[in-house]
């Protein structure tokens, strides 16, 4: 009789885990065949979106905008004023002072007359709850102003 290098058991058990990776590769690349046949039926409708000249967005794409608030020009008495460094106030930074530049916002003159409607609309527009208040940008901009 031949010797028995491994038992049955082991072997099976072998088997089985050899089985199982495949079975898992297998279902890894049916996930990842789906996926491309997804993709590629969303590429097809954008390419005849893009030659037929439809401008109606993909649902994918809906998912991720997001909206803007639009901008607000300045009142014709604020257009003429002169641009301030808005940095020197206070919680302005580079990044808020370009956002309040993009909605016209360059004085320490126009942050001075805000009311509190405005300065409730900057908050929302900046998602800065409360911020404008707490770090009082009005009384700042009043107190550059005065010199």
């Amino acid at each position: 009789m031949p010797k028995k290098s491994k038992s049955n058991k082991a072997l099976q058990a072998k088997f089985q885990n050899k089985l199982k990776q495949k079975f898992v590769k297998a279902e890894h690349h049916k996930a990842l065949k789906a996926r491309v046949v997804a993709l590629e039926k969303e590429f097809k409708a954008l390419r005849k979106m893009l030659e037929g000249g439809a401008r109606k967005a993909s649902p994918a794409s809906k998912r991720r905008t997001t909206k803007k608030p639009v901008a607000r020009k300045p009142a014709a008495s604020q257009a003429g004023a002169k641009t301030n460094n808005l940095q020197m106030i206070k919680g302005i930074g580079a990044v808020i002072e370009k956002k309040l530049l993009e909605y016209g916002v360059n004085s320490y003159a126009q942050i001075a007359a805000w009311s509190d409607a405005e300065v409730e609309d900057f908050s929302q527009r900046l998602n800065f709850k409360g911020r404008i208040e707490r770090e009082g940008w009005v009384d700042q901009a009043k107190q550059l102003l005065a010199g």
